[in-house]
């Protein structure tokens, strides 16, 4: 089972140019969920500023305990799903990090128990690539997001995290 993320590619690009740099940037897409298309269809962007990090490195990024709330509360406001970005720099390839997997399982039970049950999916880009994951239908069980649709014409995603995730799962339990 997969999915889709569309969005425009003028929306895209700004969250692109946000994401730039050598410290790991964050942001947010508000998403409606098509589910007969599988495509989280994303309707506005928000960048994490500064203020927002309780720590924020080359390598991690802590979102302030004030602004997980909020972010919650804007989706829930706008009725909408929420679509996670983050930066792993401006070279190499994209996938999820063993620490960006950690916390999404204690982020996404979390996230989608306050949305009562929205899928989410999160998005990591790394130079010119983007791996990604969703959360459908259950919180501990996630998606592979194939392509990156803007403006109609698809990118791929790297899926390079789905098989770590399994190695990582066998081996650690």
């Amino acid at each position: 089972m997969t999915a889709v993320i569309v969005a425009s590619d003028a929306l895209y690009r700004d969250a692109r140019r946000h994401l730039r740099g050598r410290v790991e940037q964050v942001g947010f897409f508000l998403a409606d969920y098509d589910h007969q298309r599988r495509a989280f269809v994303l309707r506005e962007w928000r960048p994490m500023p500064p203020e927002a990090f309780e720590y924020q490195s080359a390598y991690h990024v802590t979102l302030t305990d004030e602004m997980r709330p909020e972010i919650i509360k804007w989706a829930w406001d706008a009725d909408a799903c929420l679509v996670e970005v983050h930066s792993h720099g401006d070279e190499g390839i994209a996938w999820f990090s063993p620490s960006d997997l950690y916390g999404f399982d204690e982020w996404v039970p979390h996230v989608r128990w306050r949305l009562r049950g929205r899928p989410y999916a999160a998005i990591v880009i790394a130079g010119g690539t983007f791996d990604a994951l969703a959360w459908l239908d259950t919180a501990n069980t996630p998606t592979q997001i194939t392509a990156l649709e803007l403006d109609g014409v698809a990118q791929p995603a790297t899926a390079r995290t789905l098989p770590r995730l399994t190695e990582l799962k066998e081996r650690y339990g």
